[in-house]
């Protein structure tokens, strides 16, 4: 039987959602809000991987079990109830601490200063959530070594496993991977003549024929909380490099600034406007049967949650190209809005559920079709299931899942997983400013004095 509460009102994944997924943070509900104003559901029948459990962790699976989701998540936890009857699941939907929100700190500060409350596992949205849960003063992650077994946990790509891995101990393994790539309208892009580009600069090219030529049509958008992750942290911009002690923070890196200056003008032009991809106002201008998408560098999962299931646009125009190149230079470099973390409690009563559970939901839960997930799994040989499904998903003007595979290798490794979440630093600072007319390469020395001051908030030291 598992019972589904929503527990704090679910936005719309800009993963976002990241993923928009990524705006302010929710002020954490109490215990006893919650259970009043939640509503409860009873699921019982059988999925098509009933009787497979994937069950690693020591001890005997069953018992009750309490799991936090978001809305993107509640189908895997909903497969696993029905997969596994002896297991009593109640399933709390929430915001997924997407958008850089702090539902998640505020929850475990309360939890610990009651000393009951705790879930059993919780998924994020937040790829850093898992490094400031394994540490003082919230100390809620248990680490996964041991609970989940070496030969699993060797099927997640390096990087991934890297970012689930805090002071030498994993405590978390990653639900996707979300590298950007260039999402290509190409039902547009042959009714105009356009060459789909490969650099930065033919893509900025285009958008100002566009802006000339097509008035009305976009080539992306800079007004998402991840919107830096997609061009500054593509284009190697030093915003959170780790360097021994220190924090590297440098928006007058040129990086950073040679991007801001590609943007400028198509930000002012309107072929990358500062709206959020997840806004209605977004889905109304250039959604819809006569979308106005030509072309918008973005996640894998852009895809089905954008694409397909927000904006509604019509099968067969969609497709990816490779991440952008910068000039000439090599190695393309890319960034990543996503890779949501699975974290177990090191306070779970119910260890070797909890483990079985974040087993089943990232090795066995694997939907085809039109309930296929929304992103690339992060567990290889079901990314390998996925990947083989997707490229030949009928909604793609062509077969996408080359340029994902080869996006996944070229994430920028220097950027690295901090304890703050940044997006409300972006949106706080730039977004408003470009909405007023202000240009990208004027706002960045703001922009790098707050994330500053978030980093120093956070105990980092801070150099630029």
């Amino acid at each position: 039987m598992v019972h589904v509460i929503q527990a704090v009102r679910t936005r719309r994944r800009s993963r976002p959602a990241i993923r928009a997924v990524l705006a302010v943070g929710l002020a954490a509900l109490m215990a006893s809000s919650v259970a009043a104003c939640s509503g409860t559901s009873d699921t019982t029948g059988t999925s098509a991987n009933a009787g497979a459990t994937g069950s690693s962790a020591p001890g005997k699976v069953g018992g009750s079990l309490t799991v936090w989701v978001d809305a993107v998540r509640l189908p895997a936890a909903q497969a696993y109830a029905k997969a596994h009857p002896n297991v009593h699941l109640k399933i709390v939907t929430y915001d997924g601490d997407g958008n850089g929100a702090t539902t998640l700190q505020a929850k475990i500060q309360l939890w610990n200063r009651t000393g009951n409350g705790w879930p059993d596992v919780i998924f994020s949205e937040q790829v850093n959530d898992p490094v400031w849960m394994a540490q003082k003063p919230f100390d809620f992650a248990a680490p996964v070594t041991g609970l989940i077994p070496a030969s699993l946990l060797s099927q997640w790509p390096a990087p991934s496993t890297a970012q689930c891995t805090i002071n030498g101990t994993q405590y978390c393994v990653q639900d996707n991977l979300a590298p950007v790539v260039l999402w290509v309208n190409k039902k547009l892009m042959d009714q105009f003549g356009y060459q789909v580009p490969t650099t930065w600069q033919q893509w900025a090219a285009i958008g100002q024929k566009v802006a000339t030529e097509h008035p009305g049509y976009i080539i992306g958008t800079s007004g998402d909380s991840f919107s830096h992750w997609i061009y500054l942290w593509g284009n190697q911009c030093p915003l959170e490099q780790l360097q021994g002690s220190q924090l590297l923070i440098n928006t007058a890196d040129a990086h950073c600034t040679e991007m801001a200056s590609l943007l400028d003008p198509l930000i002012k032009d309107g072929s990358l406007p500062p709206l959020s991809v997840f806004t209605p106002d977004f889905a109304k201008k250039y959604g819809g049967a006569d979308d106005k998408v030509l072309m918008m560098p973005g996640p894998g999962w852009y895809g089905h949650d954008l694409f397909l299931a927000t904006l509604h646009i019509p099968a067969g125009q969609m497709t990816t190209a490779m991440p952008l190149q910068w000039e000439n230079e090599t190695p393309i470099t890319t960034g990543q809005v996503g890779g949501g973390p699975w974290i177990i409690a090191r306070h779970s009563k119910n260890l070797a559920t909890a483990a079985d559970f974040v087993t089943w939901a990232t090795t066995v839960f694997n939907p085809t079709g039109a309930n296929a997930r929304p992103g690339l799994p992060a567990y290889g040989p079901v990314a390998a299931q996925w990947l083989a499904g997707q490229a030949t998903n009928p909604y793609y003007a062509s077969d996408p899942t080359p340029a994902l595979k080869a996006a996944s290798s070229l994430i920028w490794k220097g950027w690295n997983i901090v304890t703050y979440p940044d997006q409300p630093v972006w949106s706080n600072t730039v977004v408003t400013g470009l909405v007023a007319g202000k240009s990208l390469s004027s706002l960045l020395p703001a922009f790098g004095s707050a994330l500053g001051q978030a980093a120093q908030a956070a105990g980092y030291q801070v150099t630029k």
